[in-house]
């Protein structure tokens, strides 16, 4: 199979962190808020306020589901690596995407294998780098001409998705949250990148697809 296709379609397998998201919520035993609840909320493992001492009250019978979401998104993120980081870093900011993108996944992998209510520290540690990361990411492939296939459109999508992102990462943390609520900036925060990964991963199927037909004509 070409690279750009397998590669592609492993990061478009990335959408399953919506899905799942989903799934889980609709299994949650209280009303669940996009606005009020962290996503990570959905992977806690037991059912009891939280914070503790909080009258949060969370419990989420598929948190081991959303856990293996989270570590599969790092693991799905160097999948499509593996086949496309060839085509990807052929220059310095190519480079520098990649190790942002290892990094990435480096911090999904350990929010799935670290819940917040079980060990906190490395939770947040691990959410605070793959925010930083991913939207930094998304940021360095709207340069022109490290995603192949990618116009301007694509560069210009890219650049905002980042900015958006990272501004929602800084912004989280202090408090500010513009009327959306801590979970609605947690989500501006983190959902950018599986969204953008899950775009570029469908334009490589199709330059892909180009590609061999190209060969075949």
């Amino acid at each position: 199979m070409h690279k750009l296709i397998a590669g592609g379609a492993v990061w478009l397998c990335g959408i399953q962190f919506f899905i799942v998201q989903v799934i889980a919520q609709s299994r949650w035993t209280t009303p669940y808020s996009l606005s009020a609840n962290y996503i990570s909320d959905l992977g806690n493992t037991v059912c009891a306020n939280y914070p503790p001492g909080s009258a949060a009250y969370v419990c989420s019978p598929l948190h081991a589901l959303l856990n293996l979401s989270f570590s599969g998104q790092g693991v799905t993120i160097v999948g499509g690596l593996a086949f496309v980081g060839g085509r990807l870093g052929r220059s310095l900011i190519g480079k520098i995407l990649i190790a942002l993108l290892v990094l990435t996944a480096v911090g999904m992998v350990g929010v799935g294998l670290f819940p917040e209510n079980t060990d906190n520290q490395a939770h947040v540690t691990a959410a605070g780098l793959q925010f930083v990361t991913s939207n930094l990411a998304v940021m360095a492939a709207s340069s022109r001409g490290v995603v192949p296939g990618t116009g301007r459109i694509y560069s210009l999508a890219s650049l905002i998705f980042g900015c958006v992102g990272l501004a929602a990462t800084c912004l989280f943390p202090i408090g500010v949250h513009l009327g959306l609520g801590i979970g609605g900036m947690e989500r501006v925060a983190a959902y950018t990148f599986p969204v953008w990964l899950a775009v570029t991963g469908l334009l490589l199927v199709k330059l892909g697809r180009r590609e061999i037909k190209h060969l075949q004509s």
